[in-house]
């Protein structure tokens, strides 16, 4: 584990809801193959709803004291966390600068060949793959040209050791998704940890801030904010 020594706190958020939640809901519930979406993952744009959670949860941070709003924003590249990150600068930060970066290791976990497959198209398609999974757990498996969770885990804690070196004192926003949120509850001891080695991922509402000290007391906080995010995939 890291050696947590700094006084950073740490906010995260998944994105709002996005084009790709809503077509893999309506194909896993339809028992398709695929969620049926010519564009790559990380060109998936928010929804009309996402757009309106993001500017939601901008909003809120207004109405949070000066001592919890965030100093620094660390986003994934994909699409649809930069334009979370768009409405929440734009309706929490609109009369003020905010430091603003961008980090690949916020990025969701990479499916390779498994990309945009419904469990139903992973079992027809790659039937070996999810053999191969249920027989070393998801926490480990790797599909072919994707990562692990456990990669993901790792590439997070390395994101964390930088962020406790290079931003003591600061409070930063992490715009990212779900799988990461996950990691940070793994990483920080936040009560799910289970959550990434169960078959069901640790669900994480849309748009909805999660926060975490970094330091003495290491671990997670009370949520400053709940958006009411609609329930997306």
């Amino acid at each position: 584990m890291i050696a947590l020594n700094s006084t950073t706190t740490l906010l995260a958020c998944r994105h709002g809801q996005s084009l790709g939640n809503t077509a893999r809901a309506d194909a896993e519930a339809r028992g398709l193959a695929d969620v049926g979406i010519a564009l790559s993952d990380a060109e998936l744009p928010l929804t009309d709803l996402g757009h309106e959670q993001a500017a939601r949860l901008g909003h809120q941070i207004t109405l949070l004291p000066p001592s919890q709003r965030p100093t620094r924003i660390v986003c994934s590249p994909h699409r649809r966390a930069l334009e979370t990150a768009d409405g929440v600068i734009r309706y929490g930060f609109a009369n003020c600068r905010i430091a603003f970066t961008l980090d690949a290791r916020l990025a969701p976990k990479s499916f390779g060949v498994l990309e945009g497959l419904t469990r139903t198209g992973v079992a027809e398609r790659y039937p070996q793959l999810a053999a191969q999974r249920e027989r070393v757990g998801r926490f480990h498996f790797r599909p072919p040209g994707g990562e692990s969770r456990c990669d993901v885990v790792m590439r997070v804690h390395r994101l964390l050791a930088d962020l406790i070196g290079r931003s003591a004192g600061e409070r930063v926003l992490l715009v990212t998704h779900q799988i990461v949120i996950n990691a940070l509850d793994y990483l920080l001891h936040a009560g799910r940890d289970d959550a990434l080695a169960s078959d069901a991922d640790g669900w994480v509402p849309n748009a909805r801030l999660y926060g975490f000290a970094l330091g003495a007391n290491a671990g997670p906080i009370a949520e400053p904010v709940n958006t009411d995010s609609a329930v997306a995939a």
